[in-house]
């Protein structure tokens, strides 16, 4: 029996977002994207953790991986990300009511803006996520699927809410900045139409900030201050070293924040992007953990809502027009 599914996946340089829609509502699924391949793997998988089958080989997924684990490489066209797109389309079928047996998947996903661009990329990224439409065998903690991809979309990334909140940017001209994890992606829309001349990538994402921030406490005190230290003291706003808290350091941090807020409106302002007469929408999991010094820089400044599954939300939506409800 076949089944037909309509799976939108957005698959970041930190995290992998995968949304479907059924019977009127929406499953998701979220997970770290961080693989390592593994052999004779014995222990215990733990929840946000996947043991992963593929072509003959194992991998580890998920949250039992630390972050060095993750890619850094700009194009997407890589086995991590490959594997985590089948994975998050096994983990949606999972949450489905109907039997999925040999599943037909009508698939979107995203593409960095730089390889968007380039036809002669993106149709190498179609053919590798597609495998070419053949089936894919994958199996997940020991549960084995089959299933193809007939259809995929290569959309934009960053696009944000536009197009699930048509109504409030129809007459608008909206720039979208969506801050990832490695990037932040500009994109400029008039009246819903993406400004292909306005699709912009900066190195300016979470991972970059954390990295400037143990690198600086780690040279003034002369410890070492890893980049896992460095994501809690966006809470935390202070160092502290031995149960004793650094006063001073929290005014190097929140500078070092300040500044690294103040980089990502030049940056647009130097490739000449205007923020004149324009609503500035901010999307993505950075967004949100930078959300008090952009609106101190910007008070204007929107926010995107369900901010980390703005942009796959859209991808939905764009490719439920285009193919119709599931089947």
């Amino acid at each position: 029996m076949k089944s037909k599914f309509l799976i939108a996946v957005d698959s970041g340089k930190s995290s992998s977002k995968a949304v479907m829609r059924e019977d009127g509502s929406i499953h998701r699924i979220k997970f770290p994207t961080r693989v390592e391949q593994v052999s004779d793997f014995g222990a215990e998988v733990s929840p946000g953790s996947f043991l992963v089958e593929y072509q003959g080989k194992s991998f580890l997924i998920g949250s039992m991986l630390d972050e060095s684990k993750m890619n850094f490489d700009l194009s997407k066209n890589n086995e991590q990300h490959r594997l985590c797109i089948y994975l998050a389309i096994t983990n949606l079928l999972l949450k489905s009511k109907r039997l999925i047996g040999f599943s037909d998947i009508s698939l979107a996903i995203n593409i960095p803006l730089l390889l968007y661009k380039n036809e002669t990329q993106k149709k190498a990224y179609h053919d590798s996520i597609s495998n070419n439409g053949e089936p894919i065998c994958i199996t997940v903690n020991r549960k084995a699927f089959v299933f193809r991809i007939s259809q995929l979309l290569l959309l934009p990334e960053g696009i944000g809410n536009v197009y699930t909140q048509l109504n409030e940017y129809r007459s608008k001209k909206a720039l979208m900045i969506d801050i990832g994890s490695l990037n932040i992606n500009y994109l400029e829309f008039n009246n819903l139409v993406p400004n292909y001349e306005k699709m912009l990538t900066a190195d300016l994402g979470i991972n970059i900030l954390r990295s400037k921030i143990a690198d600086s406490l780690s040279s003034k005190y002369g410890i070492s201050v890893s980049d896992s230290d460095a994501e809690r003291l966006f809470t935390d706003k202070y160092l502290v070293i031995d149960g004793v808290k650094r006063e001073e350091s929290k005014e190097i941090i929140e500078g070092m924040i300040s500044n690294h807020v103040k980089d990502i409106f030049n940056y647009a302002k130097s490739r000449k992007l205007s923020f004149n007469n324009v609503e500035a929408i901010f999307s993505g999991g950075g967004a949100i953990l930078l959300s008090d010094y952009i609106a101190a820089t910007f008070p204007s400044a929107v926010f995107a809502t369900d901010s980390q599954f703005a942009n796959v939300l859209s991808f939905l939506r764009i490719l439920e027009t285009k193919y119709g409800q599931a089947a």
